[in-house]
């Protein structure tokens, strides 16, 4: 049995942005999946058939770029509730696991959607080619939904529980560094986010070169 949780908006807003768009855009990207592990995961376990939930993640609930604080809140409180998830099952079960999927840079519609979202709660005409990609309109540098879905079941079969995604722009290494980079803003008592603080810019580019190959490195 399988259960994949992919519901998921890209609206949000600021950290002071109304507590509406915070609703919705968790309600969707956090509660969504919840509600859904709640449905069917008491039911998978009870089988005791062989089971795998996959929650879709974002890079962004990791290293939260500045932007959109609702949209990184939620991916981040899935991430959250995704490992409690998995910790519950291997402890509880001997047959069901859990994964987090990490796409990189994808041609979806979740933008197109978004934006036809808000023009159509406004009343104003919108323009499909005003969104800068989506499946209709791929960008080079982002993967096609097929390529996600084929690399997450590669890295199922390898027993991975993070399956971090790379893309046409940004190489794992790449990911790597960048996630590394955010978590020692903790660890090296930085200020948050300090990846685009003015003081702390260089370094992280100097800090990208010493630790990622020239063979790995990003365009972007």
């Amino acid at each position: 049995h399988v259960l994949c949780n992919t519901a998921g908006v890209g609206k949000g807003g600021g950290p002071l942005t109304s507590i509406e768009a915070f609703r919705a855009t968790i309600d969707v990207n956090a509660f969504g999946p919840i509600h859904g592990c709640l449905a069917f995961v008491p039911r998978m376990k009870a089988s005791g058939e062989p089971g795998l939930v996959v929650n879709t993640g974002s890079k962004q609930g990791i290293t939260a770029p500045p932007g959109n604080a609702a949209y990184n809140c939620s991916k981040a409180f899935l991430k959250t509730y995704t490992e409690a998830l998995e910790h519950d099952l291997r402890t509880t079960t001997d047959t069901m696991k859990a994964a987090l999927l990490i796409p990189g840079w994808v041609n979806s519609s979740i933008m197109l959607k978004s934006k036809r979202d808000q023009a159509l709660k406004e009343g104003v005409p919108f323009d499909p080619d005003s969104v800068f990609f989506s499946e209709a309109k791929p960008q080079p540098g982002a993967w096609m939904p097929d390529q996600v879905v084929d690399f997450m079941l590669q890295e199922l079969d390898l027993g991975r529980f993070y399956i971090v995604c790379p893309d046409n722009d940004v190489t794992r290494a790449v990911d790597n560094a960048r996630m590394t980079w955010a978590m020692q803003d903790i660890t090296e008592d930085r200020p948050p986010l300090s990846r685009w603080h003015p003081d702390y810019k260089d370094k992280f580019t100097a800090f990208l070169k010493d630790v990622v190959p020239p063979s790995s490195s990003s365009s972007s």
